[in-house]
Order: C-alpha cells, then structure tokens, then sequence
C-alpha cells in the first residue's frame, strides 16, 4: 500500500468516528420573527451545541433559507432534529414532534395583516401580499388556514418571503401592499394592523427518522432544559395536533347546499289516536253444531 492510500485509509477511518458522533440540527423556521440573519444563526448554534450535549455528541447547528435545501439535508440523513414551522410540515412526513416553541406560555402564536395605507381587510382585494415561505403552500396557509377559506382570487398575489423580516422590510420600504406574518412583532414604520388572525402551531422541535425510547427521553429532556433568546424562548413538550390541525384546514373547505331537517316531535298519543286495540271475542258455540244439524 502506497503512502499517499495508507493517509486517505487513515482519514476515511478517522472522518468515520467523527460523523458518528456529531448531530447536525437544523433550523428551518422562515415564520420564526428573528430581527436578523445573525439572531437566526446564533439561536441554531446555542441549540445544535445544547442538543449535541444531551445525546452525548457533538452538536452543531445549521440554518437553511429554503425549503428545498433543507427537504435534500434530511433526506440525505444530513439533518436528523430540527426547529421546523409547523405550517411547513403539514405538507410533509417522516418526523416525530418533541417541544413547540413557547412564548408568553403558549405553544400557539398569533397572526396578522399589516399593511401600508388600508385599515380594512376588504381593501386588500387584489393587492399583492408577502408571507413567510411555507414550502411552495403559501396561498394554502393564508387563504384557508389563517382566513378560513377566503376566495382564491381575494388578494391579487400571495408571495413567498424567505422570512419575517424580509417580509417586514418589503413592506415597510413600500415593496409590498400588504404582509401577513406572526403578531407580537414592531411593526414598520407608516404600517398598521389591519386583521388579527387565528393562532397556529408555533414552530416544533422534531425528530427524523427512527425513535427509540432512549432517544426521545434524551430530546425532551433537551428541550425541557433548552434557554433561547427573545425569539425563541425555550420549548416545551407537545403533540402533532397543531401541525396536524394546519394540514386539515390548508385543503379548500367543501361547500355543501343548504340541509334542512323537520324538527320532528312524535308523541305516542297523536300515533294511536282513534285506534282500537281490544280483541272482541267470539262465543264458543259459534265454533259447534247442533245434533242432527246438517
């Protein structure tokens, strides 16, 4: 064996161990109102660094813009625990919930309209609007899951932005009529809000891939014990049912014809009135013949 085979040998055997005992946990959550791009990659280390401890690995943490490229990390194995928007997995599969994001003692944000000028949702009709990138479901998630069902043409275009500050600054630079994004932000200069919209899931702690007892106790644990920043202040164990209640609404809602059903009262009296129910008898010599009778 050539010197040059015996290194790559050695670093082969070598880089083997180490991918062995790194997690990478990555952070695709666009609707996650982080001030900047480096308030984003900060919250990722503190969690891949925290993440990697509890599992007894080295952590690392790693932020993807879109959803395309995070979708090719975790199906290469890549990524196998993530901070991920709901609203982006109710379009997918394959991965357990651990902890949602908890604010003010909720795991279920707020949204809202903001815009530039119109105070009234109906003034909107037509206008183009921004919302954080949901995967490609964007018109999906505002007209059905936030407006419940609102008509497919009520807003003249609904864009992706790849987040909420991106959003936030279109609009306030007057890029965008309108912005649809989580509440309890600061809102841009010359915008107001002109609609509060339902609370949904906040984004989830999940886990890729094969669950095993141990391995779920150690990511609660995590979660359960994680310290974030202001905008993503700790985690606390949760279900699906918020990710699984955005799938549900994002499909256009069925409209059914009017069902008008009697309010039908039967009483036991008005069924058997002027009915008889006696049984009359019949003389039992009715039933015999006479001697001699023919």
């Amino acid at each position: 064996m050539t010197a040059a085979a015996l290194a790559l040998v050695c670093a082969a055997a070598a880089a083997g161990p180490a991918r062995a005992d790194t997690v990478t946990v990555g952070v695709f959550a666009p609707s996650a109102p982080f001030p900047s791009t480096a308030a984003r990659v900060e919250l990722a280390t503190r969690l891949g660094e925290h993440v990697g401890r509890a599992l007894g690995k080295t952590g690392v943490g790693r932020v993807y813009a879109r959803a395309a490229d995070f979708a090719a990390a975790v199906g290469k194995g890549e990524v196998t625990v993530a901070l991920v928007d709901a609203a982006y997995l109710a379009g997918t599969g394959g991965y357990t919930v651990i902890a949602g994001v908890l604010r003010d003692g909720e795991v279920t944000h707020g949204w809202q309209v903001l815009a530039r000028g119109p105070r009234r949702l109906a003034e909107l009709r037509g206008k183009r609007v921004l919302v954080p990138s949901t995967g490609g479901r964007e018109a999906e998630f505002v007209l059905n899951v936030l407006l419940g069902g609102a008509p497919r043409d009520f807003f003249g275009k609904i864009e992706a932005a790849p987040d909420t500050a991106s959003a936030l600054a279109a609009l306030g630079l007057g890029k965008v009529d309108a912005a649809v994004v989580p509440a309890g932000i600061v809102l841009p200069a010359g915008t107001a809000r002109v609609s509060a919209l339902p609370a949904q899931a906040a984004p989830v702690l999940v886990a890729y891939g094969a669950m095993t007892a141990r391995l779920r106790t150690a990511l609660a644990g995590a979660a359960a014990s994680f310290q974030g920043d202001a905008t993503v202040p700790a985690l606390r164990a949760t279900g699906d049912d918020g990710v699984r209640a955005i799938a549900r609404r994002s499909g256009a809602p069925v409209k059914r014809g009017v069902l008008l059903v009697p309010a039908a009262r039967l009483v036991v009296d008005d069924l058997v009135e002027a009915r008889a129910f006696t049984i009359e008898r019949t003389p039992a010599s009715a039933f015999a013949i006479a001697p001699g009778a023919k």
